[in-house]
């Protein structure tokens, strides 16, 4: 992992200190900051009025990746203050809006992605779990890549497996995610829509989990 450093920027010594709710390393880390309610739904109503071209209109629960064109990215990205601490990329600044009903299989994200941080901008009832799973899980399906896109595990059965860990997101937080961990999520007790605020590195293979959480830690002494 070296020049891993190199990939992010010097912290901005005035930047808003984070607070961290929970942390659950290596799984993920709740955290919030100064203006984050502000930040969440200024980023619902971006979601609310921009013009989507993939729309749910069948009765098959669907899970929707909605991606901002770049100028609106970085709109959004220098709203938020892990801006000063971390390299995202104004390419993909995406919604994931999971729908009622709504089960995601277990899967990893991408090829080599190795974080994520989320945004909880509507989260409406504690009925969605996200849960990952250890390794081993693998030995037991086939692999789909969806053109690269995801290393998602084919015909997973989530009752077969006890997971790792478990989360059920708050609304109005942020959320170091590891994506580099099988998870899946499950909506598909709830009547509501999720929708997660997702930001990813300029260079994801070389940026690890461990060096945002040790960003969010520096920031929270």
């Amino acid at each position: 992992m070296s020049g891993v450093r190199a990939s992010l920027p010097a912290p901005n010594k005035f930047i808003m200190q984070y607070k961290i709710i929970e942390d659950c390393s290596p799984y993920y880390i709740r955290f919030t900051h100064d203006g984050i309610d502000e930040f969440t739904k200024r980023a619902l109503a971006i979601h609310d009025t921009y013009n989507w071209d993939d729309v749910n209109t069948g009765d098959i629960p669907k899970f929707m990746h909605n991606r901002l064109n770049p100028f609106l990215g970085k709109v959004v990205l220098s709203k938020t203050p892990l801006s000063s601490d971390i390299s995202f990329n104004n390419m993909r600044v995406s919604f994931f809006k999971s729908s009622p009903g709504l089960y995601y299989r277990a899967h990893k994200d991408g090829l080599d992605h190795r974080f994520s941080i989320n945004y909880t901008v509507k989260i409406l009832d504690d009925q969605c779990v996200t849960s990952w799973y250890d390794d081993e899980v693998q030995t037991s399906y086939e692999m789909d890549y969806l053109d690269g896109r995801s290393r998602e595990l084919v015909g997973f059965v989530k009752q077969n497996h006890i997971p790792a860990k478990t989360m059920i997101a708050k609304p109005n937080e942020c959320i170091l995610f590891n994506t580099d961990i099988y998870h899946d999520w499950d909506n598909s007790t709830s009547s509501n829509e999720r929708i997660v605020l997702t930001l990813r590195s300029t260079t994801p293979g070389s940026v690890y989990y461990d060096d945002i959480r040790q960003i969010l830690l520096k920031e929270n002494e």
